[in-house]
């Protein structure tokens, strides 16, 4: 088994203290984490090794990386939205080149975030991760129905 961790910056700090804690590796849940993503709509393998070497150099790993998001524009059929799906692919040429083990795809509607509010909650150690509550959420909207999830 093997333990992951957000990432956290890739501060020396938080290197520091995710491996005192004992992670052995760091999952990116952002699919703009990586130079290159804004820049030309996937990661730049030069800059992702970079990246890699440094977090291997504190004993760690990346675990996953999330590919470039795909958005409503493509899921909804828009003009010009497959380049979005060529990004998804060059990304995926590139994590696997870099020798990553885990990717996941995000699509628009593939959640609900706006059904949660999100906090900084503080772990054993004084890990910070995000911590959801729909508690918290004030006048939260309606649940989306199953027309709509059908639809979706």
């Amino acid at each position: 088994m093997k333990i992951s961790v957000w990432d956290g910056g890739l501060s020396d700090s938080y290197l520091k203290q995710v491996t005192q804690l004992g992670a052995d590796c760091i999952d990116f849940g952002n699919g703009g984490a990586f130079p290159g993503v804004k820049e030309q709509g996937y990661p730049d393998l030069d800059e992702l090794l970079k990246i890699k070497k440094r977090i291997r150099s504190w004993g760690l790993d990346i675990n996953r990386v999330t590919l470039p998001n795909i958005t409503e524009q493509f899921m909804t059929g828009q003009p010009d939205s497959e380049t979005e799906l060529e990004n998804t692919c060059n990304a995926l040429r590139v994590f696997a080149e870099a020798g990553v083990p885990i990717a996941r795809q995000r699509f628009w509607g593939d959640t609900f975030d706006y059904l949660m509010t999100r906090y900084s909650a503080v772990h054993r150690g004084g890990y910070i991760s995000r911590g959801e509550s729909r508690a918290a959420t004030k006048n939260p909207p309606d649940t989306p129905t199953m027309e709509t999830l059908d639809e979706w």
